[in-house]
């Protein structure tokens, strides 16, 4: 065997409790039988593995500058899927809420460098088809549009922010590569979801969740596998 293969082995051995329950999450969460607390649980163990693959990682807490805003990210992700299974309204707002706040510590977490105006430039545009698009499915629905509008604002910062190290830039790697990737499909993802709830069942509903958990793997690969990022404690 090359031994330049084992990290990646290792890796995804790693990987494999996350990767099971998304399996057993479209097998079972897809049956009308299934009560809609295991619905609901069922959506949230997968992000609960990857904070499980962040921890039995290796990685110090306490001087791992991304690790911490990672983890409360995907808490908080968590919490978002439980609201967003339960599917009231009210619970709706309380899951974008939660998600809202995930995409404040990944934005936190990837930082303000590279600035790139550029791929900024390129997300506001998007965003605003975003906004454009569902604007006209909640437009009797005030409290909705107000806090889509501040959703889509928050998670197109965070995939700015995900995708400033690759998007319209010469250097780039792999690593950096995921970030901008899982930024992207967590937008495609949150825009199928939105449109699936608000305007019309999307065709394959199943996409917005297989996007998701990318999104959210990618993000996490992305920021446990980055280098250099030790913060120098003052004593």
């Amino acid at each position: 065997m090359n031994f330049a293969t084992l990290p990646v082995l290792k890796e995804l051995c790693r990987l494999v409790p996350f990767l099971l329950s998304v399996c057993i999450y479209f097998v079972l969460a897809s049956q009308s039988s299934c009560p809609l607390w295991m619905k609901a649980l069922l959506k949230c163990l997968p992000i609960l593995f990857l904070c499980t693959y962040i921890l039995t990682h290796g990685i110090n807490m306490y001087t791992h500058s991304k690790a911490p805003k990672l983890l409360a990210g995907l808490l908080f992700s968590a919490a978002g899927d439980i609201f967003r299974t339960i599917s009231t309204q009210q619970y709706h707002l309380h899951g974008d809420s939660m998600f809202g706040l995930a995409h404040v510590f990944y934005i936190w977490m990837f930082g303000a460098k590279p600035l790139n105006l550029l791929a900024g430039f390129f997300l506001v545009v998007v965003g605003a088809v975003y906004m454009l698009f569902l604007n006209r499915c909640l437009w009797d629905q005030k409290p909705f549009q107000w806090a889509a509008y501040i959703y889509i604002s928050l998670i197109g910062t965070m995939a700015w922010r995900a995708s400033a190290g690759t998007l319209f830039n010469q250097h780039w790697s792999w690593v950096k590569l995921f970030a901008t990737i899982g930024g992207m499909l967590f937008i495609v993802s949150d825009f199928t979801y939105a449109v699936s709830v608000f305007c019309f069942p999307v065709y394959n509903s199943g996409m917005s969740a297989a996007t998701y958990y990318t999104a959210q793997m990618l993000i996490t690969l992305s920021a446990v596998n980055t280098k250099n990022t030790v913060v120098k404690i003052k004593r």
